[in-house]
């Protein structure tokens, strides 16, 4: 696959805490964090664009220049993908929900655009659709989901256990106004990663957020 490099694990700095940790019952853990949007927030409402959308490009950039974030497992080998989606819910009508499937493209105007179309087609789609059984289980992606009307400090999944791929999930809570504040959950593999790459992947995504001009319209 031209989108995958395996890891020679004789090499990984991380082996050994690989060996440790994959064979717990449950290897994920999972932080909460307060993202500063405020600069986001009013970039995107100055210029009439979607706060989601933006949000949502610029996790996907850190994503994807985060390295151990975009680990993954498979058959007993560590996979380094060169490129990651996502995977994001949608909320429908009738307060059921589907998963839109996003490619990144490193273009905010023409992501935008990608992730309008794609959340329209999940929406009018059957929860159990095509696309669903296309792309559920790859391992280039990360899952991404928004709870805007909680401002909540700690966030549980529901999962398959045993569960090894290694796929992030991240859920977003709800933007304070005044503080310029939201939560974010982190949820990654402990076999590929550890506190300080998640430090590092979440001040990444805040220096992005810091500066919306140079990031959304470059």
């Amino acid at each position: 696959m031209e989108n995958v490099v395996k890891l020679d694990l004789k090499n990984w700095s991380r082996a050994q805490h690989f060996e440790f940790f994959k064979g717990f019952s449950n290897p994920y853990f999972n932080v909460t964090v307060n993202l500063n949007l405020k600069r986001v927030f009013n970039f995107v409402k100055e210029n009439d664009l979607s706060f989601f959308q933006s949000y949502l490009f610029l996790t996907l950039k850190a994503v994807n220049n985060c390295k151990p974030m975009c680990l993954r497992i498979s058959n007993e080998d560590v996979l380094a993908l060169k490129k990651i989606n996502t995977s994001v819910v949608q909320l429908c009508d009738d307060e059921t929900f589907r998963f839109s499937y996003i490619d990144f493209i490193d273009d905010f105007k023409c992501f935008a655009q990608v992730a309008v179309v794609a959340a329209q087609k999940a929406k009018n789609d059957l929860f159990f659709s095509k696309a669903f059984q296309a792309n559920e289980g790859q391992l280039d992606t990360v899952h991404i989901s928004v709870l805007p009307w909680m401002n909540f400090t700690s966030f549980s999944h529901a999962t398959h256990l045993p569960n090894e791929s290694g796929i992030p999930k991240l859920v977003f809570g709800e933007y304070d106004k005044e503080t310029g504040k939201m939560p974010m959950s982190v949820e990654v593999h402990h076999a590929l990663m550890d506190g300080v790459h998640v430090a590092k992947f979440t001040r990444l995504l805040q220096e992005y957020c810091d500066d919306p001009a140079l990031n959304l319209m470059k």
